[in-house]
């Protein structure tokens, strides 16, 4: 009926589509629609809720009405319709029928029914809550009950609706606020809690694991009194139910719960609102952490699951960090007991040796040490210092790569304190704190001198980052009274040179030092220096050329440590100014002279005026007013001296690396920079002239200047640029804009590249005027004079210069945005403005394919810019006009140009232009779909695809027929993803039989195609695991939902609301397009092709891995599979991982040639002189949609069973051939032989009568029993390590033993070939039986190993001895004679 609601056509939409629910439904809303229509009523959507509401009562309430079959089905329906019907209605009739509903859906509950009434029955529940709160109502008891007893069903199906049910209601009652359905809820779960029985070992079987689920949604939402009370439940689980993993759920629940780093909302927040927002979270967990901390201490930690230890851990850190982040006075007496209590049962961890524990411990470890630092514990952190100790015993030496970075975060944790320290208290605070560290710091430092190599590759990095934390902490000079550098005391010589004199430490210092003292290294460290630049002139002077070498390298190690002594210093004024500035004269003399030390030096200044400009900490902002009036008063000396030493770096730079000069001049710069917004504006523009002064001068042809100089002092006077005084932009513009204009010979007469120098310079000297900032308040003509300049200087711009003319350009239509942009109302102003953007676009437009990455990136920025101006300023027919005037340009690159620009304007700007105009643009650029040039036809494809994203339904159906025009083109195949990705979006869009209409015939089955994909993705997850469950293999693995919303949050935060135009280009350039195509990026894409190969061919070729399974979701021998357009589609898709990935990253063999047209083709494959048996099982094998390659021989290839070699031997064999006409030939004569033998009956009586096999026969079974006996060798060496050369020199008698060596072979040796496969310690057995061949002693009685030999022989010789001695005294103590 035309008066049906919109929820009835639906279904009866969907039910003309053969959805089974939806046909049941309809059939009894066709049954509902004549009862209405027989009383007279009207069929509106309250008429059909009432209906629905009674015939599920009539339904449900008799006997049998929930049995499986027709009855269950029609109760599906029936939910169908009420579940439907209830959004429709107003909120006050389904409010007022609440009992209604909850009487009519008892019985659902109370039964065991299907899954799918349960779950519909369930929706309605949840949806009339809602309907409820909304009419300003609360649902009772009755409601609430069946989902949350639903909570604990044994049907997943079930579970999961009932917990969104849930989550819903409480998210509701939240916002009402209902305290009722609050209380309930927080009833029911400390009731699943706690009748949580280790008796059912499954974890969802467990009704504690469903309650752990719905907490971690509706925690946010539940007050904190309801929480406490929740909490105290979960700390009891463990004595419950042991290291159970719904107790691992819970200890991560908590620990997600208490973390400190909360998701960020979309959008930006206003800071000091954040700030109060997580101020009053604190608040509130606060708490619930004083109740929850006692009882995870009485938990007791054994080793039986890691992953129940490791979620323990990050739940005592997250409950611990929480009362680290308060001060001690806002606590209770015994937190500080309990925090000290947890930080030491977290430290017991790491006496285990499980690396996923140790991971979790030093994570758990320093997520607590951070909030102490943060909220500044001292105490708690003092007391650390003592108890970390013992992790850096010899003993647990194992855990040391997860321990010291414990240590290391507990130097940070007291970093953050110290930071936040007065300048004043800071010297006093560090001697009391390091007197504490000292132990342990000295146990470091000694640690490190005894590592060894092997050692340092196991924990060397976490041992530097260690002791690197100490010197940020407390300053070098501390460590170093503990740890003294002696470089001077030990020899070069000396092989532990780097342990005795403790050189390792210059490294960790130079990455480690900051906040320290920039005194100590004046009077300590320089003085150290100078002694190692006297020992290396000393060395070279005695010809120890390697020695000297090394003193130098120690001297540059040693200077590296300026920068660090620079950052944030404590005595910036006192060491630099003492003494008549002595130590600023020495840095500035080795600016004039060390030109290996220069780096050093310009970073340690740029190091200093970052400091007073931005600082980093509350000590830095403190000393920030003092600092600067230090560098204020250095720069007026030092500037000069910086510029002559720039000068004097350039000119010595000729031949150097090019990345070193380029990183020097960069730091140079900088320096410069930074000093040039600390000084006076006039003593800068005083330096400013000097330096254009000497700049015109050589630049001019000067005797008294060098050519040479143009570019360095060119680099100054930009540097000085942003920091002049306004009256000084005037001379900047008259003294470098003639220079824009080049030379009169061009290029050609640039001897030396002098002009091109120049001419860079001057565009960034035009950049840095316009970006100034007393730019902005300039008139209208000065602006416009600004832009004259530009103007006139493009034909004279060489290449070198081009990318800084476009930042120029992109620099004056930001000026142009904020300062012309307002007062465009003004037709003179307006027409100034349009005269400027027609001058203007065409060349941006005619830069958006250059050859440069960076020419290319500041078209588009201009572009942007142009556009988005134009558009707030009313000029959409303006920009539209400009843009469009490339379609008809005469070059494909004019045309392909103007395409990209208007692409990028519709995408980023098409809410804001007028339909008509946006309607006629489309219009026209469409037609140019049978454009018969590839690049202008692909750029047009490029703007359809924009089209198709960004207009809406009814505009997008009005332009179906143009763009259905795209399948026409011949150039169709070089651009099949993104066809693809037009198709998929018109099917996500359009309705079917919209699109149907439309879609060419040809292409039909392509466009099925899509949409079944599409379907099977839309797919409930349920349904997809199932699928996946039972082997699915049609099924195409889908991302979370979920995890896919958090990543646009995530990646919407990060680049802004909407995708830019980039990021939804980024998949354009996929496609096998022709080698003259040269997109928007200007050869990008053949980069990116290859960088694709060698991703393909470093990842396994995953392209082709997913096209593989792209295919495999639709049977190859379906009729939309075998169709033309389809595998043309798939062939595009695995054309170049096909073609590319087999190369191995060779070049390519063939090259396609111009204007060549990929098409879908046959090809039959036959052999030279077999014809294809079309009749046969393999014929299929035989047709092809691509060219087969030349065939080539086989060694090995059999076929049949006879070991022929191919299909022709194979055939002659069995006496068969084919004549030249194709026909099948048997030979007469063999077959007669056959006849005559089996009919001659012969005397074989007591012989043989089995007939010898055939040669190659014969030769076919050796190679067989050759190959079975090769997998028989190499399955006995699978697993084992193997022993080779005992057999090869084995003697040729039996009985002879030894080695044979024979002649022109190898002496005799063996070896064992170690198969790391069985190097763990379960294949033991195996690894100790290879060696069974080669180790028979053990098994002969020899018990005793090499140390007892030893002893034995010294004893038996030493018996020996004796025994001796004792004959010889015998012998002359009874000589002849005596008696």
């Amino acid at each position: 009926m035309e008066c049906d609601p919109a929820f009835v056509k639906e279904i009866d939409a969907k039910a003309a589509r053969g959805d089974q629910l939806s046909q049941g439904a309809a059939r009894c809303l066709q049954a509902m629609r004549s009862i209405i229509c027989t009383n007279g009523c009207a069929g509106s959507s309250a008429a059909y809720f009432a209906a629905s509401v009674a015939a599920l009562q009539r339904q449900l309430s008799q006997k049998g009405g929930l049995e499986q079959g027709p009855e269950e089905d029609r109760a599906a329906a029936l939910l169908l319709i009420l579940r439907r019907a209830l959004p429709s209605v107003s909120a006050s009739v389904a409010s007022s029928r609440l009992n209604d509903v909850v009487a009519a859906l008892a019985p659902v509950f109370k039964a065991q029914t299907g899954e799918s009434v349960t779950r519909q029955a369930l929706l309605c529940l949840a949806i009339a809550s809602e309907i409820c709160y909304a009419a300003g109502g609360r649902p009772n008891r009755k409601v609430l009950k069946p989902i949350f007893s639903l909570l604990a069903d044994s049907r997943k199906s079930v579970r999961h609706q009932a917990e969104l049910s849930a989550i819903s209601i409480l998210k509701k009652a939240a916002a009402a606020p209902d305290q009722q359905t609050m209380e309930f809820a927080t009833q029911h779960l400390v009731q699943m809690l706690e009748t949580a029985r280790p008796d059912k070992k499954g974890s969802e079987e467990i009704p504690a694991q469903r309650a752990v689920s719905l907490l971690r949604a509706v925690s946010k939402v539940l007050p904190a009194e309801h929480l406490g009370i929740i909490f105290e439940a979960l700390a009891k689980l463990p004595a419950l139910l042991g290291q159970h993993p719904c107790c691992t759920a819970a200890f991560e629940f908590v620990a997600e719960h208490f973390a400190q780093e909360e998701e960020e909302e979309e959008g930006e927040d206003d800071e000091a609102m954040q700030t109060e927002t997580d101020t009053r979270g604190q608040a509130e967990k606060l708490p619930l952490a004083l109740k929850l901390l006692p009882g995870l201490l009485s938990v007791p930690v054994t080793m039986l699951n890691v992953a129940y230890v490791s979620a323990f851990a990050s739940a005592l850190s997250a409950v611990a960090a929480v009362l680290c982040a308060q001060t001690n006075e806002s606590l209770p007496k015994g937190a500080t007991t309990q925090k000290i209590a947890a930080v030491k049962k977290l430290l017991s961890l790491f006496s285990e040796r499980d690396p996923t524990l140790l991971k979790a411990a030093k994570e758990a470890c320093l997520g607590l040490f951070k909030a102490a630092g943060t909220g500044g514990d001292c105490a708690l952190l003092q007391e650390l210092l003592e108890a970390v100790r013992p992790l850096l015993r010899f003993e647990a030496k194992g855990s040391w790569p997860h321990a010291l970075p414990v240590v290391a975060g507990l130097f940070e944790a007291l970093g953050a304190i110290r930071a936040e320290t007065a300048p004043s208290e800071i010297q006093a605070w560090t001697l009391a704190y390091f007197e504490r560290a000292r132990p342990l710091v000295s146990e470091l430092t000694q640690a490190r001198d005894k590592a060894r190599t092997a050692e340092l590759t196991v924990f060397g990095k976490e041992l530097s980052q260690c002791i690197g934390s100490a010197v940020s902490t407390f300053g070098p000079e501390q460590v170093l009274q503990v740890a003294p550098l002696q470089l001077l005391e030990h020899s070069l010589s000396d092989a532990g040179y780097e342990q005795k004199s403790r050189s390792w430490l210059l490294l960790i210092l130079k990455d480690s030092v900051r906040r320290a003292s920039l005194g100590f290294f004046a009077g300590t460290l320089l003085p150290v220096a100078s002694s190692l630049k006297a020992r290396a002139s000393q060395a070279e002077t005695g010809d120890a050329q390697v020695l000297s070498k090394k003193y130098l390298t120690l001297l540059e190690q040693v200077w590296s440590l300026l920068p660090g002594f620079c950052d944030e210093p404590l005595d910036m004024q006192g060491a630099l100014l003492s003494q008549a500035g002595q130590f600023a004269k020495q840095l500035v003399a080795v600016l004039q002279n060390e030109p290996s030390l220069r780096d050093f030096v310009w970073a340690g200044f740029k190091n200093c005026c970052g400091t007073v400009l931005e600082p980093k900490s509350s000590l830095s902002s403190a000393l920030q007013d003092q600092n600067r009036s230090c560098l204020q008063t250095l720069s007026g000396r030092v500037m000069p001296e910086m510029f002559n030493a720039f000068l004097k770096a350039n000119a010595e730079s000729e031949g150097q690396d090019a990345s070193r000069v380029s990183h020097s001049r960069q730091l140079a710069l900088a320096a410069v920079q930074g000093l040039a917004k600390l000084a006076d504006p006039n003593f800068v523009g005083s330096m400013f002239k000097s330096l254009v002064t000497k700049w015109l001068k050589a630049t001019s042809g000067d005797a008294t200047a060098s050519v040479s100089e143009v570019a360095p002092l060119g680099d100054l006077a930009n540097a000085l640029l942003p920091h002049l005084p306004v009256e000084l932009l005037q001379l900047a513009l008259k003294v470098f804009g003639p220079s824009l204009k080049g030379s009169a010979g061009g290029e050609e007469d640039d001897k030396g590249g002098a002009v091109a120098s120049a001419q860079k310079v001057a565009y960034r000297a035009i950049t840095n005027v316009i970006r100034h900032p007393e730019a902005g308040k300039q008139d209208v003509s000065e602006v416009l004079v600004l832009w004259g300049t530009l103007r006139d200087a493009r034909q004279t711009c060489a290449a070198a210069a081009l990318k800084q003319r476009l930042l120029a350009m992109q620099a004056l239509l930001s000026l142009m945005e904020t300062s012309l942009g307002p007062q465009c109302k003004n037709p003179a102003v307006k027409q100034e403005y349009v005269q400027c953007l027609t001058t203007l676009m065409p060349e941006v437009l005619f830069h958006l394919r250059d050859q440069s990455t960076a020419v290319r990136d500041a078209a588009r920025e201009c572009l942007h810019i142009a556009a988005t101006t134009a558009i707030q300023q009313e000029l959409q027919q303006e920009i539209v006009t400009l843009l469009s005037a490339g379609l008809a340009g005469l070059s494909r690159h004019s045309k392909a140009a103007a395409l990209d620009a208007l692409s990028r304007l519709i995408y980023e700007h098409h809410s804001k232009i007028a339909v008509e105009l946006r309607s006629k643009l489309i219009g026209v650029v469409l037609l140019l779909l049978e454009d018969r040039d590839a690049q202008v036809w692909r750029a047009a494809l490029k703007f359809t695809k924009v089209v198709v994203f960004v207009l809406p339904k009814e505009a997008l159906i009005d332009q179906l027929p143009p763009l259905m025009k795209l399948f026409h083109s011949r150039h169709l195949a070089s651009a099949k993803m993104l066809v693809r990705s037009i198709v998929e979006r018109l099917v996500k869009v359009l309705p079917a039989e919209t699109l149907e209409e439309v879609f060419p015939k040809d292409h039909l089955p392509l466009l099925q195609h899509v949409q079944k994909q599409l379907a099977r993705q839309q797919r409930p997850k349920a349904v997809r695991d199932a699928k996946a469950g039972e082997g699915d293999g049609d099924e195409e693995p889908e991302e979370d939902p979920k995890a896919s919303r958090r990543g646009s949050r995530k990646g919407s935060k990060a680049a802004g609301a909407a995708e830019s135009y980039e990021s939804f280009k980024a998949g354009d350039e996929g496609d096998n397009i022709d080698d003259d195509d040269d997109d928007m990026d200007g050869g990008s894409g053949k980069a990116a092709r290859k960088r694709a190969r060698g991703r393909d061919e470093g990842e396994g070729t995953t392209t082709a891995a997913s096209s593989g399974n792209r295919k495999s979701r639709e049977p190859p021998t379906s009729a939309v599979m075998a169709h033309g357009a389809v595998q043309a589609l798939l062939d595009a898709w695995e054309a170049e991982s096909d073609s590319e990935g087999g190369e191995k990253g060779g070049k390519r063999k063939t090259k396609r040639k111009r204007g060549e047209v990929s098409a879908a083709s046959t090809w039959i494959t036959e052999d030279q002189e077999v014809p294809v048996d079309f009749m046969s099982a393999d014929a299929a094998h035989s047709v092809l949609t691509v060219r087969a390659p030349p065939s080539k021989r086989r060694k090995g290839t059999e076929v049949g069973n006879a070991g022929a070699e191919n299909k022709i031997d194979s055939l002659r064999r069995s006496g068969l051939r084919f004549a030249e006409d194709g026909r099948l030939v048997v030979d007469e004569e063999k077959a007669e032989a056959e006849d005559e033998n089996s009919k001659s009956g012969k005397f074989n009586v007591g012989t043989d009568s089995q007939t010898k096999p055939k040669a190659l026969s014969q030769l076919a079974a050796q190679r067989r029993a050759r190959a079975e006996a090769k997998a028989r060798a190499r399955s006995a060496r699978k697993g084992s390590h193997i022993v080779k050369g005992l057999d090869t020199f084995k003697p040729g008698k039996k009985k002879a033993q030894g080695d044979a060596r024979r002649k022109s072979k190898f002496e005799p040796y063996a070896y064992i070939r170690l198969n790391p496969k069985v190097t763990k310690e379960k294949f033991k057995s195996k690894a100790t039986e290879s060696f069974s061949k080669v180790v028979k002693g053990a098994k002969k009685g020899v018990l005793k190993g090499m140390k007892a030999r030893v002893k034995d022989m010294k004893h038996k010789k030493a018996a020996e001895d004796k025994k001796r001695r004792k004959a010889k005294f015998n012998q002359k103590s009874h000589k002849p004679g005596s008696r």
